[in-house]
C-alpha cells in the first residue's frame, strides 16, 4: 500500500483531498496547524482513515521533515499557504514568511528525501496576475498582489530543484475552487448563506471581475489522476471552460431563491489589485483522461444543500476572514 501525506490536511481543498482518497488504496497520513475538530473539515466523521498530527510549518518545520523521516511516504502533497488576496495587503509580512521563505525552505531540505517519488506543490493563478484570454501553464508571473507575489517564490523553487536536483515535484494551478464545507467568507458559500439570513453582500466594484469556477471534487479528483499519471517537472491548469463575472454569479444564486440582484448586495470599493481575469487553458490535464464532470448549476445546489443542512452548526458562523498568526 502506498503511503502519502497531505500537508495542510484540515484546509478546505486538503480535508477534501483526504475525503476523497481511498484508504484501501493508500495508507494516509496529515498534518494541520489546526485540528480536524472542525465543523468545515470533510473527513472529521471519518479521523480513522487518516494518521494525523497537529504541527506548525511555522514553528515545527524540523519535526515535520523528522516526521517524514519516519514515515517514509511514497507521496507529498501541499495545500499549506496564506492563501487571503485582499488581507495580504494588511499583513505583507506573513505572507511572505510562510508562502516566500518558509515553503522553499522546506522544499529544499524534502529534496534530499529519496524515497518521495511524487510531490505536489498546489499554487494558484494568482501568479499571473490578471490575464487577457485563455492562458496555458507556461505563462509568464505578473502578480498584482502581495499575496500573488509571495506565491511565485516556491513556484520557481519547485522548478529550480526539479532542473538541478531531479525533485519529483509536480505543480499545479486550480482556478476558483468551491464546494460544501467551504468557509462562509468565499464568494458562493457566502452569497447563499447571506440570503439565508437576509443579509446583503458587499460586491467590490460591482462584481465586474471573471473568474472561473471549479468543484472541489473535480480537483480532487485531478490530483489523483496526477499523482498516477502526471509527468515529473511539468504543471498543470485544473480548469473548466466556462467564465462568469461575479456580478453574474451572484445574480444567478439570488435567482435560484426567487431574489433579485439588487435585494441581496450593495456595490463596494474595489479592491486593491484586484485582478480583471482568470482564464486557464486546462488541456495538458484533459491529456491524461480527466474533465470536470460537475457542473456550476449542480455545484450551487450541492452548497445550497450543504449550508441549508448545517443551519443550525453555521447560523452564529462569521462570513468573514479573520487573520491569525501562522507563528502562533
Amino acid at each position: 500500500m502506498k503511503k502519502i501525506l497531505v500537508i495542510g490536511c484540515n484546509s478546505f481543498s486538503g480535508s477534501s483531498f483526504v475525503d476523497y482518497l481511498d484508504e484501501k488504496q493508500f495508507k494516509i497520513y496529515g498534518i494541520s496547524r489546526y485540528s480536524y475538530k472542525d465543523k468545515f473539515n470533510r473527513f472529521y466523521n471519518n479521523k480513522k482513515k487518516i494518521t494525523f498530527r497537529q504541527l506548525n510549518l511555522n514553528k515545527d518545520l524540523k519535526k515535520i521533515c523528522a516526521y517524514i523521516i519516519k514515515i517514509r511516504p511514497n507521496y507529498i502533497i501541499n495545500f499549506t499557504s496564506e492563501s487571503m488576496v485582499a488581507e495580504s495587503w494588511l499583513f505583507p509580512e506573513d505572507w511572505y514568511k510562510l508562502n516566500s521563505y518558509i515553503l522553499p525552505t522546506f522544499y529544499h531540505k524534502i529534496s534530499n528525501f529519496k524515497f518521495i517519488q511524487k510531490f505536489i506543490h498546489f499554487s494558484t493563478p494568482e501568479v499571473y496576475g490578471s490575464t487577457k484570454g485563455n492562458i496555458s501553464e507556461n505563462n509568464y508571473y505578473n502578480p498584482s498582489t502581495p499575496y500573488g507575489i509571495s506565491r511565485v517564490t516556491a513556484d520557481q523553487v519547485c522548478q529550480t530543484l526539479f532542473k538541478f536536483k531531479k525533485f519529483p515535484v509536480i505543480i499545479t494551478r486550480a482556478s476558483n475552487v468551491y464546494g460544501e464545507y467551504q468557509r462562509l467568507y468565499r464568494i458562493i458559500p457566502k452569497t447563499i448563506f447571506f440570503i439565508s439570513k437576509n443579509k446583503k453582500i458587499h460586491l467590490h466594484g460591482g462584481g465586474k471581475s471573471k473568474r472561473n469556477f471549479i468543484h472541489i471534487d473535480d480537483v480532487s479528483r485531478a490530483l489523483l489522476i496526477l499523482l498516477k499519471k502526471g509527468v515529473i517537472g511539468e504543471t498543470y491548469h485544473i480548469s473548466s471552460s466556462k467564465i462568469i463575472s461575479i456580478k453574474d454569479l451572484v445574480k444567478f444564486v439570488g435567482s435560484k431563491f426567487d431574489k433579485k440582484f439588487s435585494e441581496i448586495t450593495k456595490v463596494s470599493k474595489e479592491r486593491l489589485g484586484k485582478d480583471e481575469l482568470y482564464f486557464l487553458n486546462s488541456n495538458k490535464l484533459r491529456g491524461l483522461g480527466w474533465k470536470p464532470r460537475i457542473s456550476l448549476i449542480n455545484g450551487i445546489d450541492r452548497v445550497s444543500k450543504w449550508i441549508s443542512s448545517k443551519s443550525s452548526a453555521l447560523k452564529n458562523e462569521k462570513a468573514f476572514y479573520e487573520h491569525k498568526k501562522k507563528s502562533s
